[in-house]
């Protein structure tokens, strides 16, 4: 369980970090790598429940919503970034 958070963990800061650097370039990518991986860990959960099935299935359907869990906490991180930025007060 302990690794699972790991993985969370990375890809957070995976996917944050380039969220932020497309956010410094004023870029609306920034959203689309967020949403896009959403995406992936979507398909990625109903292949490993339909597509392989068993202990390995459950093993893909972690990884998928740690992925999922990952890409929207980043998404999350994104938009304030944005919403603090928007007001004047500069802090990111």
């Amino acid at each position: 369980m302990i690794s699972l958070f790991g993985l969370m963990g990375a890809f957070f800061v995976l996917l944050a970090g380039a969220s932020y650097f497309f956010y410094r370039r004023n870029s609306p990518v920034q959203y689309g790598i967020s949403l896009s991986s959403m995406l992936i860990s979507i398909f990625l959960f109903l292949y490993s429940i339909f597509g392989v099935g068993g202990f390995e299935g459950m093993g893909l359907g972690a990884l998928a919503a740690a992925l999922f869990l990952a890409s929207v906490l980043s998404l999350f991180v994104s938009v304030l970034f944005n919403i603090i930025n928007r007001h004047g007060k500069g802090a990111v």
